[in-house]
């Protein structure tokens, strides 16, 4: 069976003589559940060289590199003085200026020394009797992967990326502009899984109580977990008791809110917005309700992976949501809305099978 290849548009920087593959049955580079198992990254690096144009090599390594990314940009609006030789004088000019909020830092760089030349193993001196010719050559690779690493993500203002890389020490060639080093970096997506959660139940209930009494309706407002992903939906259970007839409901309303802080050159970058939500017009109610006058109803909201953006706890990169239960009353109904909301956790749970 070939072996699959990483795409040519996932390479940052490629050489038509040495590339990667992936393991026999695979089309990536991850293996097993980050966060559930033991997860690492394999593959396998591949050098071809003709006989007449042989690489002069004393050491091959590779690594798995990760890198966090955030940069903005915010347009200030500023005023200086500028000379006018014709009149002698200053006047006030405004212009706008352009500043560039940046963070990068590297948060994994693990290598591994694939094949080294016969005399760097045995500590031979001669810089000339290092290197060793080499044409073809194939050879496997794995690099464990840390327990608590971030998966990939690009958020647009941030990012998660990793990065595989080869780097092959060669003797350099002043005459072909080769330097003493040859590198090809290959993308490489990190997936992180969850098991499914233990239940953390909340319950808001004004059912059968002065408030309710006085509002002209009760609500019983109930979530079974706090933590939501492809495997476990959001699910609220929402009870409805009209105490009021014509008392004017405009809405119910159930969202996931998500919300992403950005820190980078000392500043702070917010960025918050709607990414699922479920609503029941008031128009409907007069026909839902039954002969109590009550109306009950359970609003799933799935996660879905190309829009919802995994809860993650960085300083520089934070994600967080929020399930908000809204009871809208109509404009001049002279009612306050009812605003519930509750913190959550949105992780890649596997789904059941």
């Amino acid at each position: 069976m070939a072996l699959l290849q990483p795409p040519s548009s996932s390479y940052t920087q490629s050489s038509k003589k040495v590339w990667f593959s992936y393991v026999e049955g695979s089309d990536r580079f991850q293996h097993e559940m980050l966060g559930i198992t033991n997860s690492y990254v394999a593959g396998n690096l591949h050098l071809q060289f003709p006989e007449e144009e042989a690489l002069n090599a004393k050491q091959i390594e590779v690594s798995i590199t990760g890198t966090e990314y955030v940069h903005w940009t915010e347009q200030v609006v500023r005023t200086r003085q500028v000379y006018n030789s014709a009149t002698n004088s200053y006047y006030t000019q405004t212009y706008v200026e352009t500043i560039h909020y940046l963070h990068e830092q590297q948060i994994l760089n693990r290598s591994l020394v694939l094949w080294q030349s016969r005399n760097l193993k045995n500590n031979v001196r001669s810089k000339k009797e290092l290197y060793e010719k080499v044409t073809n050559m194939s050879i496997p690779f794995q690099i464990s992967l840390p327990n608590d690493l971030p998966p990939s993500m690009s958020l647009g203002v941030g990012s998660i990326y990793y990065k595989v890389k080869a780097k092959i020490k060669r003797k350099s060639n002043f005459w072909k502009c080769q330097g003493s080093k040859k590198t090809i970096k290959c993308n490489c997506n990190i997936t992180r899984y969850s098991p499914m959660p233990m239940p953390d139940p909340i319950q808001w209930v004004e059912w059968d109580d002065q408030k309710a009494w006085k509002r002209g309706l009760g609500y019983d407002v109930f979530m079974d977990y706090s933590t939501f992903g492809p495997g476990n939906p959001i699910v609220v259970k929402l009870a409805l008791k009209f105490f009021k007839y014509d008392l004017k409901v405009k809405e119910v309303f159930v969202g996931l809110k998500e919300y992403h802080t950005y820190r980078a050159s000392g500043n702070v970058k917010f960025i918050k917005g709607y990414v699922g939500e479920r609503k029941v017009s008031g128009d409907q109610f007069p026909n839902l309700l039954d002969a109590n006058n009550e109306w009950t109803c359970n609003f799933k909201v799935d996660v879905l992976n190309d829009k919802i953006n995994w809860t993650t706890d960085r300083y520089n990169i934070n994600v967080y949501h929020k399930v908000k239960v809204k009871i809208k009353f109509g404009l001049f109904s002279g009612k306050k809305n009812v605003n519930l909301e509750r913190m959550v956790n949105i992780e890649n749970i596997l789904e059941k099978s």
